[in-house]
């Protein structure tokens, strides 16, 4: 069949931010006209990506063309475009007829890498596929030989995977392009029995219509032999943790803590000498329980271990010199549930439940003079955090005068109106055509977008109208309708009536007609939500207020400082002709503003759910977040601050008070230039300080809370293709942390070396490479998402992603699967606020007890090398 020929050339005044691609001359390669029945397909390369509106479809005679569109982004700095002109009537082009895109980008670099992108197709989406031929070579070992190999096809951001039999040849269609090939180990899947794999070649550029070969082969083939070790379900130690422990002959292998009803599988062990498996006992409540070591002579197999009930042997142990003592719970609230209290040391644990309210509870056994570390579960009870405080250590002494206090407090109520009633997550938004096959995948359950044009206020026009509000909420609609089972997706718009994220605090809190201007544009996203209220949406829409608002006046503690709210409150109502009376009790002061928006969007739009934002640099600095030992500022002190000059302006007392509270430290992705030089480059251990903070903001205040822009960025894997300037690869760590990487685990080791060589600022982030903040960072495991425990922290909601981070969607940063695939799994079973005894809850306790066991292992070996 002929192919399509075409003239493209880029249209005069082509800045750097924008330009136009023209085609014209469309005819077959024999010189025949090309007709089509409903619509010519296209493809071809862009430096962004294409909205239908930017497509200008001129012909002789004129003819009703509507576009459709889609793209894929392939690199940082490229996308594939697909575009379908679909005609009402048959059409014969003509060489003069044009096809022009308009491209938000720079096409004065490289221009020949677009103009030479396009391919046409009539009544067909083009083929321009090229062929990879695979061979692979026979199994190496019998053991391996009903298995595939897995190869990875990267293109940029793009990796397409690709299982190929053994000792066979197999074609696979990939879009012309170049591309880097790597291929996983060929392994049992108990890894029993593992050979090496290699690749020829590691890099190719596949061609239209053209076949390109790859081969596959094997290396050296190694043995080893796979343990499962399982604590059965052990009645009387229901919520304990066994340490296990493994040698072989003789010597230390590893060791892990489990859970009962728990199966810890083992690969790569050694393949030979005699494995002893045994059990630490537990003194539980002054009865110790033992279990019996189990052994078996090692060689390439699966081997089990299970320790169950009739493995378990117990006896009381000599109580003489215990002590009474007493629980105290001191509180003026009372909650219809119990406080599980425990007391460690060493093997030995105390556990007992008390009353979730104020009172005195001895334990029920007496308890042996010594140190112990304090445990103390808060809770969740019909949607509300109950957060209960003791000291982290206790003494107990040998006279018996120890007394265990704690304090029960009520936290923040979770669930926030128009929000789901589980802990959710919300995207940011640029209204682009792939936001809904993006949204749509993650399964988010809210958007958010800057509201207005400038999407700062519009300080100096009255706007007639804001599309900005208008396409977030249809943006929304789109995606329930494409998700089709009732879930509902909150638009959130971020709206400044005064925008201190400027600088210059005095002159733009003392400018009367900036500030009418933008309360009236306010009023104007408000009543354009109230429009989309209907019987499926009673709370039509979200607002987050004044971003970096609080953050500055906590730096400058601006509380009566004097400026103009009342008239510029006034003038914005009469702009719209809404007669209402500002109440008396709004005076002309900075926090007196922070009363006069919250009365506004009450009185305007009192469906809509909305709240403020904080920052962690409120008070004065977010480097805090790096300190350690001596110099360590602790997150509650910092969290002290900033709720102390909330409440100082009484922003969430009263009748208008908001309904959450936004908190953000800095939305860029941590491995790019715009967050290190500034002083921001997160490991788990800053990230876990961060979400500390955020913690104790919602207990201060008794808010719930809302991570803002928090990046959904990754730390690239040892496998992944990093380049040397990473800059536009847009990794990070926030993903990493958030949304667990078991790839990573609990070793920094996993991450590509080449990231962690990057030299930081060591005056602001304390550390002089990469690698040096995830040594801080130890130990820690990210085998589990870090938002389990976030409703027991008041947080409600995340929101990912900003304006060129990475969040979820597919035109900033690198989400793809690696986010989106996350945020689905996690949507179809998520975490409710009504019980805090969940499969998550559970995980969350799991991951903190491999942390133990590994700080556990880091004693033993501390103490064997101080004996030796």
């Amino acid at each position: 069949m002929p192919s399509i020929t075409y003239q493209a050339k880029v249209g005069s005044g082509a800045t750097p931010f924008y330009g136009q691609l023209i085609v014209s001359n469309l005819q077959y390669d024999d010189g025949s006209e090309v007709t089509i029945k409903n619509f010519l397909g296209i493809t071809f390369k862009s430096p962004s990506s294409l909205r239908k509106d930017d497509v200008i479809v001129s012909t002789n005679p004129w003819q009703n063309v509507t576009p459709t569109v889609d793209f894929n982004q392939i690199d940082d700095s490229t996308f594939l475009i697909t575009v379908k002109l679909n005609f009402e009537n048959p059409y014969k082009f003509n060489v003069s007829d044009t096809i022009t895109f308009g491209i938000n980008g720079d096409l004065t670099k490289h221009p020949d890498t677009y103009l030479d992108s396009f391919a046409f197709a009539a009544d067909a989406l083009p083929d321009t596929d090229g062929t990879v031929e695979i061979t692979a070579a026979s199994a190496p070992d019998p053991a391996l030989a009903s298995l595939k190999v897995s190869l990875v096809f990267q293109q940029g951001f793009q990796k397409t995977p690709v299982d190929v039999p053994l000792d066979d040849t197999t074609s696979v269609k990939l879009p012309a392009g170049d591309y880097t090939v790597s291929a996983a180990e060929l392994a049992t899947e108990d890894q029993t029995t593992v050979a090496a794999t290699q690749v020829s070649p590691t890099s190719l550029t596949v061609k239209t219509g053209e076949s390109t070969d790859v081969e596959v082969s094997f290396g050296s083939v190694s043995k080893y032999s796979a343990v499962d070790v399982t604590i059965g379900d052990i009645s009387a130690l229901q919520g304990e943790k066994f340490h296990v422990q493994l040698t072989v002959d003789g010597n230390l292998l590893t060791d892990f803590y489990s859970p009962v009803n728990h199966t810890t599988s083992l690969r790569r062990l050694p393949a030979e000498g005699t494995l002893e498996v045994s059990v630490d006992g537990i003194t539980l409540n002054n009865v110790k329980y033992t279990l019996p070591a189990k052994s078996e002579t090692l060689s390439a197999e699966l081997f089990t271990f299970t320790f169950g009930e009739d493995d378990v042997k117990s006896s009381p142990v000599d109580t003489t010199g215990f002590v009474e003592l007493p629980i105290v719970v001191k509180s003026d609230i009372e909650v219809d549930q119990d406080i599980l209290v425990r007391l460690t040391s060493m093997d030995v644990v105390y556990t007992q439940k008390v009353p979730a309210k104020a009172g005195t509870t001895p334990f029920s056994v007496p308890v042996a003079p010594g140190d112990y570390t304090v445990g103390s579960a808060s809770f969740i009870n019909s949607g509300t955090v109950y957060v209960v405080e003791a000291a982290t250590n206790l003494t107990v002494a040998k006279d018996g005068s120890t007394v265990l206090e704690l304090e029960l407090l009520k936290g923040a109520e979770l669930n926030v109106k128009g929000f789901p009633d589980h802990l959710s997550f919300g995207a940011l938004v640029d209204l682009t055509p792939n936001n809904v096959k993006d949204l749509v995948a993650a399964r988010i359950s809210s958007i958010f977008k800057y509201a207005g044009i400038d999407g700062a206020g519009d300080k100096h026009v009255y706007l007639t109208d804001d599309t900005a509000t208008r396409r977030t909420i249809q943006l929304a609609r789109d995606v329930e309708k494409e998700l089709a089972d009732g879930s509902k997706v909150l638009p959130v718009m971020i709206s400044y009536t005064c925008n201190l994220s400027l600088g210059y605090i005095d002159q733009q809190l003392q400018d009367t007609k900036g500030l009418t201007c933008s309360l009236a544009n306010l009023i104007l996203a408000l009543n354009i939500a109230n429009g989309a209220i209907d019987d499926d949406h009673p709370v039509p829409a979200g607002f987050i207020v004044n971003a970096d608002f609080l953050g500055e006046g906590q730096k400058e503690n601006l509380t009566d400082y004097p400026m103009p709210v009342r008239e510029p409150l006034q003038g914005a109502l009469d702009h719209w002709k809404i007669d209402k009376e500002i109440p008396a009790s709004i005076t002309d002061t900075f926090a007196g503003y922070t009363h006069g928006v919250n009365w506004l969007i009450r009185t305007v739009a009192p469906s809509v759910t909305f709240g403020w934002q904080v920052n962690i640099w409120g008070g004065g600095t977010s480097t805090w977040i790096y300190n350690s030992g001596p110099d360590n500022n602790d997150p509650f002190v910092e969290a002290n601050k900033t709720t102390a000059y909330i409440k100082k302006l009484g922003t969430y007392d009263g009748e208008f008070a908001p309904d959450f509270l936004a908190i953000d430290r800095y939305e860029a992705d941590d491995w790019t230039r715009r967050a290190y030089p500034n002083g921001y480059f997160y490991g788990p251990y800053e990230w876990r300080r961060y979400y500390d903070f955020v913690k104790d903001v919602s207990v201060s205040l008794q808010v719930p809370v809302m991570p803002w822009q928090i990046p959904a960025s990754h730390a690239p894997l040892v496998t992944d293709t990093v380049s040397s300037d990473y800059d536009s690869q847009h990794w990070g760590t926030g993903g990493s942390y958030l949304l667990g990487d078991a790839d990573i685990n609990s070793d920094y080791h996993n991450i590509n070396p080449t990231v962690l060589l990057l030299e930081l600022n060591p005056t602001l982030i304390k550390a002089k490479t990469a690698a040096e903040v995830w040594q801080r960072g130890e130990p820690f495991d990210l085998s589990q998402p870090a938002y389990l425990d976030f409703p027991l922290r008041g947080i409600f909601a995340v929101l990912l992603g900003g304006g060129s981070t990475t969040g979820v969607i597919s035109t900033v940063g690198n989400a793809g699967p690696w986010v989106t695939d996350r945020l689905n799994a996690y949507a179809h079973n998520p975490i409710g606020f009504d019980d805090t005894s969940s499969d998550a809850s559970k995980a969350k306790a799991s991951q903190s007890t491999r942390i133990v066991g590994w700080w556990s292992k880091l004693w033993k070996e501390w103490r064997g090398a101080e004996n030796a």
